[in-house]
């Protein structure tokens, strides 16, 4: 496995830990499901994790499937299927830019960024190469990453600054800290998120996590080169047009047929 992806890994060793953090985030999930009703099944999710936005969609009714490098994070995803009798759901554990799948698909979606943690080109145009292998000839490829702000890659390692709070079952409210920094050779940002108990500031957890920007003018070489074409292109998940301010950059693209 490549060095980048085993670090990737780490971060959801603790699958209960990033359901917790994130028990509360299902903004996202209406637009994915949009999509799926609109584009048609069966559908497949890129880095589906512990099926957050999985298993509402095939609550739903969508034909579903989900892959993901974290086997913990996918015992979890089975573990919440069952629980919501959608047992139906096909979880894959691997690599998706190595993506071998048993059926083709109408609809293959990476959400949440989860795509910039291909941090080299080569991993970013393998993705895309195995999406087209296992997309359906009508079949379209949704991506959902954020639009780098200036701003935001000036910041330095020794800007901390208070990120986000969260509630745990076992460490009540934690604050979240963070800090970063942008190497513009690799394209890489780095940042740091440091989680302490409210009120006495201890340490519960640290995570290191690197992220590949994607500028607009990188993600449509890397759609083109590859055979896609930009059909849709949004800023937000309520379908506002993209703009150079957009904080989201979510693309739907189709295959100029099959590799």
């Amino acid at each position: 496995m490549d060095e980048s992806l085993e670090r990737c890994l780490q971060l959801y060793e603790d699958a209960d830990f990033y359901d917790q953090e994130f028990a509360d985030r299902t903004f996202e999930i209406p637009f994915f499901l949009s999509a799926a009703q609109r584009f048609g099944s069966p559908v497949l999710e890129l880095g589906c994790g512990s099926g957050r936005i999985t298993i509402p969609l095939a609550r739903a009714g969508v034909d579903i499937d989900g892959i993901d490098l974290s086997e913990s994070m996918l015992d979890q995803a089975r573990a919440r299927a069952k629980s919501c009798e959608c047992e139906q759901i096909r979880f894959f554990q691997g690599d998706f830019s190595q993506l071998e799948t048993p059926r083709t698909y109408r609809l293959i979606f990476c959400a949440t960024n989860a795509l910039q943690h291909l941090l080299s080109d080569q991993q970013i145009d393998d993705c895309f190469q195995a999406v087209r292998r296992c997309l359906d000839p009508a079949g379209l490829f949704l991506i959902d990453v954020f639009n780098p702000d200036p701003a935001r890659l000036a910041r330095t390692w020794d800007q901390r600054y208070l990120f986000k709070e969260m509630q745990t079952r076992t460490d009540g409210t934690l604050s979240v800290f963070a800090r970063s920094e942008y190497d513009s050779k690799s394209r890489v940002l780095r940042f740091q998120l440091d989680y302490r108990r409210q009120p006495d500031d201890r340490q519960v957890k640290v995570k290191d996590v690197e992220m590949r920007c994607l500028f607009p003018t990188n993600l449509a070489e890397f759609c083109r080169r590859n055979g896609f074409t930009v059909v849709d292109k949004w800023g937000s998940y309520d379908s506002e047009p993209f703009t150079e301010n957009s904080a989201k950059q979510i693309l739907v693209c189709q295959a100029a047929g099959n590799p």
